[in-house]
């Protein structure tokens, strides 16, 4: 749009009104700031240094009249820019910050030009809050008036969902820059707060308070917060917590959070007691680490999840190609289809010219873009932002040479090793005689590991199985009342090393079930041994809302008690399930079953038999006790909603 496109008297007077509207602000800014520090307690008494009725009315002038002209010299009271830039609230800020210290740290170098920190801090919270939520009151109310008048607003950003339209048409590496910014902002606001409140309950309540000369509270502890605050920053770059690539699921994002955190505290103190330049309160350590670390994990959790619904939301995808074609290849894809919670998309596949051609018949089983002598063209067409490299099916050069075609673009490269059943966790990339190598994680149900699963199973289920005697008693009167046969329903199934025990479960189905199993077996609706029917006609009325919500397994706690069954594990399979097994599936054999698992919190009867197996086996090469707790926990709201349950 051409910068005419709105007279001059209407960018006038929109200008006008802009100056307006941050001039009331920052001066209410000023007198918010200016109260909560002098009128109220939560600061300390008034330090006579201060001449309050005088001195503070031209600060605020001149700290207020500063941003304005910063605001001015970069465009923001030009209605022809501010609504066109993507960063524009980000330069609000910015500036407001900019301005702020500049006048501040001025201040510093006249000796009679002296004002309070923490009515700077006070300023610039208020500022940042009041000026950006202002401007964009103003913004949505500009787009009704232009409505209403007919006046054009096409192409303005003024909505957050603009913002992020405009974001999603922007590279990759600018997605990345800009995500970085909002991670280091948060960071930087959050870690402040928890400053502040564990410097406040440290030494203003009277939990942990207590009058102690040594103690320098204004003079000394902002200065500290600055170092923390820096330092965090630094250690959260070493361990790439602001780099979009390295955040993700399974990277270990918020482990790294807490090593960072922790580091970050023992830096401190070690510098504080080595070059005697600190002196601080032991317990304003601890309350600032609880409390900084609390607020980092969960607003970088819910940043997490409110990305993710946003990039749903405008349809943001990583575009994925996948380069090979094969076993490995199809799997990747069905893996992304199901589990990415990005929402990202599979476009296609990019293979060698020739071993198309050789087998035409199996390479329609993909959907080819093109070969691999056109991959930066594809690439360019299709806006690819991340390549995964079926590994297993390229030899050496040939890996070598297609990392040399994608050098210098913009785009994610991954490799795929070949392992599907191994967690990232498990694995760790080392180099030896200039060979990378990965090195696997001894990670088995021997030793210690398994004396803690035990211990785990034996103390979770003798809480569990008196905990739920009263739904015992009621399930059970229950199938009593609804129709004829036994409570209880014994089942043989196999465990561990295919060894047979008789399964517990409250009856759900009528008492000749298994004899018509054979007349039902042509309805089954999944694939492999299993048989799985939505309207199974061999369920009773109870045994429906029992089966929906797990309830028919909980005798399966008596079980556990007896060493036959874990909590979690795989599924137990009947006798005649495991005789059709493969070789590959028998492995989920290898450990006791369990009462659920990664199958049960996965979808449950909505999985096809291979997708359990390889969940089972999954679960098996990368046990861990944090693995078992999470499936516990995932495993309450997945019972208590019925999901998959049927």
């Amino acid at each position: 749009m051409a910068d005419n496109r709105y007279t001059i008297r209407l960018r006038l007077i929109y200008g006008f009104l802009l100056f307006i509207i941050d001039l009331f602000f920052l001066s209410l800014s000023c007198f918010l700031a200016y109260y909560l520090r002098f009128y109220t307690d939560i600061f300390g008494t008034i330090p006579a240094s201060y001449s309050i009725s005088s001195r503070y009315i031209l600060y605020s002038a001149v700290i207020t009249g500063f941003i304005i002209i910063l605001f001015a010299v970069f465009g923001l009271y030009s209605i022809n820019k501010i609504y066109r830039d993507l960063y524009y609230y980000l330069k609000l800020i910015v500036l407001l910050i900019a301005g702020t210290v500049i006048i501040y740290f001025s201040a510093r170098l006249i000796g009679d030009f002296y004002f309070s920190r923490i009515w700077i801090g006070l300023f610039l919270v208020f500022g940042i809050i009041s000026i950006t939520i202002s401007r964009f009151i103003f913004a949505r109310i500009t787009r009704a008036v232009f409505k209403r008048s007919g006046i054009s607003y096409e192409g303005l950003m003024i909505s957050l969902l603009d913002y992020l339209k405009v974001f999603k048409g922007n590279t990759r590496i600018k997605k990345k820059v800009a995500y970085g910014i909002i991670l280091v902002l948060n960071d930087i606001i959050f870690l402040g707060i928890a400053f502040y409140l564990s410097f406040y309950l440290r030494f203003n309540t009277g939990i942990f308070a207590e009058s102690q000369a040594v103690y320098f509270v204004e003079t000394n502890y902002l200065f500290y917060s600055v170092v923390f605050i820096i330092s965090a920053i630094f250690i959260f770059s070493l361990y790439r917590l602001y780099n979009w690539d390295n955040i993700y699921r399974g990277s270990g994002y918020y482990s790294r959070i807490v090593k960072g955190m922790i580091i970050n505290i023992i830096v401190i103190i070690l510098s504080g007691y080595i070059f005697e330049l600190f002196t601080f309160s032991r317990k304003w350590v601890l309350l600032l680490f609880i409390l900084s670390l609390s607020f980092i994990y969960i607003s970088r959790l819910l940043i997490d999840v409110i990305s993710i619904r946003l990039m749903r939301k405008i349809k943001v995808s990583s575009s994925t190609i996948i380069v090979g074609i094969g076993e490995n290849s199809k799997r990747i894809e069905d893996s992304f289809k199901k589990y990415s919670l990005e929402d990202d998309k599979i476009l296609g596949y990019v293979e060698d010219r020739d071993r198309v051609k050789k087998d035409r018949k199996y390479s329609k089983d993909f959907n080819i873009l093109g070969y691999l002598d056109e991959l930066r063209e594809i690439i360019y067409k299709h806006k690819i932002q991340r390549v995964i490299i079926s590994g297993p099916e390229y030899k050496y050069f040939e890996l070598l040479d297609m990392l040399e075609k994608l050098k210098g673009m913009d785009i994610s490269v991954l490799v795929f090793p070949g392992f599907f059943e191994f967690s990232i966790k498990r694995m760790n990339m080392r180099e030896i005689a200039g060979i990378p190598l990965m090195q696997v994680t001894n990670i088995g149900f021997f030793g210690v590991n398994l004396f803690l699963k035990n211990v785990i199973d034996y103390l979770f289920g003798s809480i569990i199985f008196v905990f739920f005697i009263p739904i015992y008693l009621i399930v059970g009167l229950a199938i009593k009342i609804n129709s004829q046969g036994p409570i209880f329903y014994q089942q043989e199934r196999y465990t561990k090393d295919s060894k047979t025990f008789y399964m517990y479960k409250f009856r759900s189905m009528y008492v000749d079930a298994d004899k018509r199993l054979r007349e039902l077996k042509e309805y089954n609706e999944k694939d492999g041994p299993i048989f799985k029917m939505k309207k199974d006609p061999r369920i009773t009325g109870v045994g429906k809302f029992i089966r929906r919500f797990s309830i028919d397994e909980l005798p399966q706690i008596i079980n556990v008690l007896k060493g036959e069954l874990s909590l979690v594990g795989p599924r137990p399979p009947l006798p005649g399930e495991v005789l059709q097994y493969e070789d590959w599936q028998r492995k989920r054999m290898n450990v006791k079953q369990g009462i659920t698992g990664l199958w049960q919190i996965s979808g449950r009867s909505e999985l096809s038999f291979e997708e359990m197996a390889r969940l089972d086996l999954y679960y098996i090469q990368n046990w861990s006790i944090e693995m078992d707790l999470k499936i516990l926990l995932k495993t309450i709201p997945t019972v208590l909603f019925g999901k998959g349950a049927y």
